[in-house]
């Protein structure tokens, strides 16, 4: 009681001696900014290795003019990318397009034994059929802020088949942050896909962020675990893990795939907190995690 007498107490006196007119007072919420030290604070989620039906081969990276001038080809030809990009520059926060970097590779043949595992996700878009096949797997990251143990974008993947036709396509806004600070392995805590030229809202699954302010850094925006008022842009709400939305988080379940995977050498021998086309080029994680996250791609974003 006391806290709120004060925090009116503030109001009346700014409201006298400034302002004249009307101010309204954030409400008594159980709020609080985050920092560097609180997003170390985020438990990282639980990675599954699981059993990958399309084993991933022939994996590289590409970056600079080729990328940016795809990722600006797709603005002209594709509604989805087109709406992520005009939501985050009507914000007045431009796409960093030539920082864009793409990884890729070839899926092998299904793997005996395992091709009767459950689908997880129903098939959108492109990909309304009963089964999708594809041969060779392209995802885009652009960025839109790049920190520290913090990564905010849009992820353009894209299912192609032998012939180079694009057979299967997902688009999302993403935040991904690297919950532990010695250990190179992200978890995705924001994702809201782009679905027949509209972003969608963010989907809500447990240990995810909803109303994510994209393009502003995390420790400049309030956490608040208030489900069912009405948040500003500048409030976070994180989902409580009682509470599932509709709809499922596949670039989270993909990083989950990889990094699960990605264990030993391929995580540890990482010297940056970065989220960039350097690392995922390396040698060193190229041959301990590059063919796994082709690998999981199929298994999580296209399945």
């Amino acid at each position: 009681m006391r806290l709120l007498a004060k925090r009116t107490a503030i109001c009346v006196v700014v409201l006298i001696a400034f302002t004249g007119g009307m101010l309204v007072c954030p409400p008594a919420v159980a709020t609080l900014q985050s920092t560097k030290s609180q997003k170390k604070q985020i438990k990282p989620q639980k990675r599954e290795k699981r059993p990958l039906r399309r084993g991933g081969r022939d994996y590289k990276v590409k970056k600079g003019a080729e990328v940016a001038a795809k990722v600006r080809k797709l603005k002209e030809s594709n509604k989805n990318v087109r709406a992520a990009l005009k939501l985050l520059e009507d914000k007045k926060r431009t796409p960093k397009v030539d920082a864009s970097f793409s990884i890729n590779g070839s899926l092998g043949s299904l793997k005996a034994g395992l091709n009767n595992h459950p689908r997880l996700f129903q098939n959108v878009s492109f990909e309304q059929q009963s089964a999708i096949s594809g041969d060779y797997i392209e995802i885009i990251f652009v960025p839109v802020l790049s920190l520290d143990m913090e990564w905010q974008g849009i992820v353009i993947s894209d299912l192609y088949d032998s012939g180079g036709n694009v057979v299967g396509e997902y688009v999302a806004e993403s935040v991904l942050i690297m919950p532990e600070p010695n250990l190179y392995a992200w978890d995705e805590i924001y994702e809201a896909p782009v679905y027949y030229g509209v972003v969608q809202p963010a989907i809500a699954e447990p240990g995810m962020f909803t109303n994510v302010d994209l393009g502003v850094p995390l420790d400049q925006q309030f956490l608040s675990i208030e489900m069912n008022q009405a948040n500003p842009s500048s409030i976070v709400r994180f989902v409580p893990a009682s509470y599932v939305q509709g709809g499922s988080a596949r670039l989270r379940a993909w990083a989950n795939c990889t990094f699960g995977w990605c264990g030993g050498a391929g995580i540890n021998c990482v010297g940056t907190d970065m989220w960039s086309a350097d690392v995922f080029g390396s040698s060193c994680f190229a041959s301990g995690c590059g063919n796994d996250a082709i690998g999981c791609a199929w298994e999580t974003i296209w399945q």
